[in-house]
């Protein structure tokens, strides 16, 4: 049976003080997944590093979460952050929809820039379908939300989102939809914002990245894409790159499918070929090394599928992408998986 638990009690780490629902989920392997209701924030994932067959005692935590409710509330590094509907920056929070302009102010505590939408710092609920037969395959965990027209500034429009985590032993996957339940169209785009680490490394430096990308996206000094055409550099599809020594906060595009029309973005152990891997089946990858964290700077590794490019609710080229008619709705599917190390 699937085993997911709404938490009453605080999610507390070192004394922080206050009260936040989490859900637990656990796989018969032992593979645990922890969110917060606030944003469904994933706050870890534990799997088996190594063996096939594993205990809990062997379990590591593959995702570099927030590590307090104040980092969690503050919305920090947006670590895990779910971002909807809008996915990173709105250039000065100004927007123009069906000849309308509408101006959104920033979303969480602290932050000056409008970015990474409202979604993150939402309650969500759990949707009770959760226990099922799953024998060895994958226990889900169902959470839902919604933004109505009234709740922010600027963004006069109605949504209902839901988000489907499905835990393996080695793998998380996330299908996720959205509907517009408003009597007009909506700009609509998500992103996630996970980081990950790899064990063994206490930093990115002795990773290696591949992406299978035909493009980047070139920005101006304030990370925003330029104008048309000017945005997108053509390059050979991207890996290895060695991140000893690379900065990284980029949009890779075009991405390269594989015949089962996943794109899969990797971060290895070159020695050791173990690593993670990261699909997506549309959209863009964003790669941000966290150079400038104030906490735990290239501790781990952002690797970002979102549907569309910053600003793209400013970008005439994204105009149809972002656009969600009345009662349409849109899926965006990605998951994560361990990579084993070569064989000796």
């Amino acid at each position: 049976m699937t085993s997911a638990t709404v938490c009453s009690n605080a999610y507390i780490v070192e004394g922080t003080l206050g009260a936040l629902p989490t859900v637990t989920l656990v796989h018969p392997s032992g593979a645990e997944l922890v969110v917060a209701l606030r944003g469904a924030t994933v706050l870890a994932w534990r799997a088996p590093w190594g063996g096939s067959s594993s205990t809990s005692h062997d379990l590591v935590d593959l995702l570099d979460g927030y590590a307090t409710e104040q980092a969690l509330l503050a919305q920090d590094a947006t670590r895990s952050g779910v971002m909807f509907p809008f996915a990173n920056r709105i250039a000065d929070g100004t927007y123009a929809f069906d000849g309308v302009t509408h101006h959104v102010l920033p979303v969480a505590p602290g932050e000056t820039q409008t970015m990474h939408g409202f979604a993150r710092v939402l309650d969500w609920e759990v949707v009770h379908d959760l226990d099922t037969d799953s024998g060895d395959g994958p226990v889900a965990l169902t959470l839902s939300a919604a933004v109505a027209s009234g709740d922010f500034a600027g963004y006069p429009f109605d949504l209902e989102t839901r988000i489907r985590f499905e835990l393996t032993e080695r793998a998380l996957d996330v299908t996720w939809s959205f509907r517009n339940v408003g009597r007009s169209a909506a700009p609509v785009t998500a992103g996630w914002h996970p980081y990950f680490r790899i064990p063994g490394h206490g930093t990115i430096d002795g990773l290696e990245l591949h992406v299978p990308a035909r493009a980047t996206v070139a920005t101006d000094a304030g990370l925003l894409p330029l104008d048309g055409e000017a945005a997108r550099v053509v390059r050979d599809v991207v890996g290895p790159v060695a991140l000893a020594g690379t900065s990284l906060d980029t949009a890779f595009v075009d991405l390269v499918t594989d015949a089962d029309r996943r794109a899969r973005t990797r971060v290895l152990d070159p020695s050791t070929g173990a690593g993670l891997e990261l699909w997506q089946e549309r959209g863009n990858m964003h790669v941000y090394t966290g150079d400038g964290l104030s906490e735990r700077a290239r501790a781990s590794i952002a690797l970002e599928p979102v549907e569309s490019l910053t600003n793209a609710f400013n970008r005439d080229d994204c105009a149809q992408d972002v656009r969600l008619e009345p009662g349409e709705e849109r899926v965006f599917r990605f998951g994560v998986g361990i990579v084993a190390p070569h064989r000796s």
